[in-house]
């Protein structure tokens, strides 16, 4: 029993340190891709910003913490930055609209 519950454990601090090395490699990639001159509506990009996205996700659930956690941290998140007009929202209005496409999915 004990043999199995350290198996557990270093297979899951391996998967732990997998996916961080999976977040920077995409991110590595993104500022690539960028800089080569990608286009944001290249499947490529997309592709690339999706996998950021996923593998954030089950890092947070290889740490404990579940989806709608990190979900609920984001929408967080987004309401203060509106709240103290962060320059992405008083230029582009893109928090509002952020906060719609969250709240359309629900």
């Amino acid at each position: 029993m004990k043999i199995n519950k350290g198996l557990e454990v270093t297979r899951n601090i391996k998967i732990i340190e997998w996916l961080k090395t999976e977040i920077l490699s995409s991110v590595s990639a993104l500022y690539d891709l960028m800089f080569n001159g990608a286009r944001s509506t290249d499947e490529v990009v997309q592709d690339v910003l999706a996998n950021i996205i996923m593998t954030t996700y089950l890092l947070s659930k290889r740490l404990g913490l579940k989806y709608s956690d990190i979900d609920n941290k984001i929408k967080e998140k987004i309401k203060a930055a509106i709240i103290e007009e962060h320059k992405i929202e008083k230029w582009y209005g893109d928090l509002s609209t952020l906060k719609e496409h969250i709240k359309s999915r629900e």
